[in-house]
């Protein structure tokens, strides 16, 4: 992904396929996180859309410690 695109994804909303790419994941994986309730969306013209803020927000929450591995 190149700074252009990264920089447009800190401003705006996503996509599922750009949630997907950042990720790393399947488009399918993301429509699964959402549907667990894991990823807050918004609906526009019936299609997801996900904020920046909250992806980081996620990715933040599944954080694990060397600690919390170990065991």
């Amino acid at each position: 992904m190149n700074g252009g695109n990264e920089e447009k994804m800190r401003t705006n909303m996503m996509t599922v396929q750009e949630v997907a790419d950042y990720l790393r994941i399947s488009r399918f994986s993301v429509y699964n996180l959402v549907k667990r309730g894991k990823l807050p969306t918004a609906k526009v013209l019936n299609k997801f859309r996900f904020s920046f803020k909250d992806i980081e927000h996620y990715l933040k929450g599944q954080k694990t410690t060397q600690d919390n591995t170990d065991q």
